[in-house]
């Protein structure tokens, strides 16, 4: 079952340990019709990761963030980040990466500039600014790692052009006993990457493609500029590392961040790269 956790730094009051803990929390109520009726609740229990002390209490989540409330043995507070579903280890990636990203991105560009909550009125663009970032995520690795698996002319490129991948080995009886095992690990690691460090994803791509995944520098900068935000929207509700809460999330600049993605979607796509169906 996939796990719904919530990110949280919490300090132990036994031993001083400062534990950064993934958190089981309840799901959100995702039948309601409105974000300010997802909230849930649930009784809590943590173990701190140096000295083993239980503690319990509540959980209070909502579509931003996590609060913990704990009880016993002594009482204190703390929040956690945004609350998500963490990824299958057995994910497979989606047949048709652009289909699901075009459709996706254009249910997103319908929602921007929908009205929100009244003390946060760009709740709903933060959302969907998010949404916007992790289409492009799922894109980049789903069509990566389906080139990997489909070519072998593309992943012999990728190992041999870049120099971390490259370095991924087997002995010669783990070929014999399974001749794809290279594959299968560069599959792995490919699957544990984190897609929104553009500088990396642009390493990737032009290792196996020799291509620049932005058609131009308008899209880069954009692109650039957006990616610290979308932490501080998912991590942090919309607030900078100092706790100042963003207003740069306006109809025009979310539009702008969902008119670069596509660019870069359709620029992958449609790149003649021998002939490869992307």
């Amino acid at each position: 079952m996939q796990r719904f956790t919530s990110t949280s730094v919490w300090g132990c009051s036994e031993c001083g340990q400062e534990n950064r803990q993934e958190i089981d929390v309840p799901e959100l109520d995702f039948s309601a019709d409105k974000s300010s009726d997802m909230a849930t609740s649930d009784w809590i229990e943590i173990v701190c990761d140096k000295c083993g002390t239980t503690f319990t209490g509540h959980v209070y989540v909502n579509v931003g963030e996590a609060s913990f409330e704990i009880e016993e043995p002594t009482k204190f507070s703390f929040s956690g980040d945004m609350p998500m579903y963490e990824p299958e280890e057995d994910y497979e990636p989606a047949e048709d990466p652009y289909s699901i990203a075009t459709e996706a991105l254009g249910h997103l560009g319908d929602m921007v500039g929908a009205a929100g909550p009244a003390n946060d009125p760009q709740f709903i663009n933060r959302l969907v600014f998010a949404g916007a970032i992790s289409s492009l995520e799922a894109y980049l690795g789903d069509t990566l790692i389906n080139a990997v698996q489909e070519r072998a002319d593309i992943r012999d490129a990728l190992l041999r052009n870049h120099k971390e991948l490259g370095a991924i080995s087997a002995t010669a009886a783990e070929l014999a006993e399974d001749p794809d095992i290279i594959t299968k690990r560069l599959i792995a690691e490919l699957r544990g990457y984190l897609y929104h460090n553009m500088l990396r994803v642009m390493a990737l791509y032009q290792g196996a493609f020799a291509i620049s995944i932005v058609p131009s520098k308008a899209e880069r900068d954009v692109l650039f500029h957006a990616m610290p935000r979308r932490h501080d929207c998912v991590h942090r509700n919309g607030r900078n590392p100092q706790g100042e809460k963003l207003t740069v999330f306006t109809d025009e600049y979310v539009r702008e961040v969902i008119a670069a993605i596509s660019s870069v979607v359709k620029h992958i796509e449609f790149r003649d790269v021998g002939n490869m169906p992307f």
